[in-house]
């Protein structure tokens, strides 16, 4: 049955986002993580929506499963990766998948839509083979718009979606990982990666996915072992 709170509209922005797009925000993703198809060919986007990643990591040569509560989103997943394997899963029961399952999984955009964040990472590190590694990307409360926006009397954008019920700071989400039984951690915050997309058009590149300051969003990644 459909998640009323996850309509058509919704996902709207998924849907029309164009291989450009999906290439600046994931490839940046992917970079940071320091991974390629050759080394890491299984893939889960664990919440995937309408499939904005899933095209992507396919053309890259991903082995790719995708994951979403909605049964909406994997319809529209299908049409932009029609190779993957697509799973209905409610991440808040963790993860559907035998352990050892995947080199790579990646919930961006996902914690913050969960009572319990810490059961999620906790499947991942359980569905990740050794070495493996978990990206995730979530607004963060660091953003200094969250205080202007305030000042103003304006809503900031992490509150103006009504499904973001569990927002964190960087050290909070290091440590769901370090909790979580994850190795070696490393993260960025500052403003969203389509932030570069104007500078694209003056032939300049950044491979990072969030400039490193306090800002919009938080990337973060984490390794199974100590590598």
């Amino acid at each position: 049955m459909l998640e009323t709170r996850y309509n058509e509209e919704y996902f709207s922005g998924q849907i029309s986002k164009s291989e450009e797009k999906a290439e600046v925000q994931y490839g940046r993703l992917l970079h940071y993580a320091g991974i390629g198809a050759s080394t890491h060919p299984r893939f889960l986007d664990a919440g995937c929506g309408a499939g904005p990643a899933l095209g992507y990591l396919q053309r890259l040569g991903f082995s790719v499963t995708g994951s979403d509560l909605v049964l909406y989103p994997l319809l529209e997943a299908r049409k932009r990766a029609p190779q993957a394997k697509l799973v209905a899963a409610n991440l808040e029961n963790g993860l559907p998948f035998a352990p050892n399952s995947f080199n790579v999984v990646l919930a961006s955009e996902v914690v913050e839509h969960l009572h319990n964040p810490a059961k999620l990472v906790e499947d991942c590190y359980r569905a990740l083979m050794p070495g493996g590694c978990l990206i995730v990307t979530t607004p963060s409360l660091w953003d200094m718009r969250r205080f202007w926006a305030k000042a103003r009397g304006k809503v900031w954008i992490g509150y103006q979606d009504s499904t973001h019920i569990n927002l964190m700071t960087p050290p909070q989400v290091v440590r769901l990982f370090k909790e979580a039984g994850f190795g070696k951690v490393k993260w960025r915050s500052g403003m969203k990666p389509m932030w570069s997309r104007s500078i694209r058009k003056l032939g300049w590149s950044l491979n990072i996915p969030y400039p490193p300051i306090v800002g919009g969003g938080i990337a973060a990644v984490a390794y199974k072992g100590n590598q």
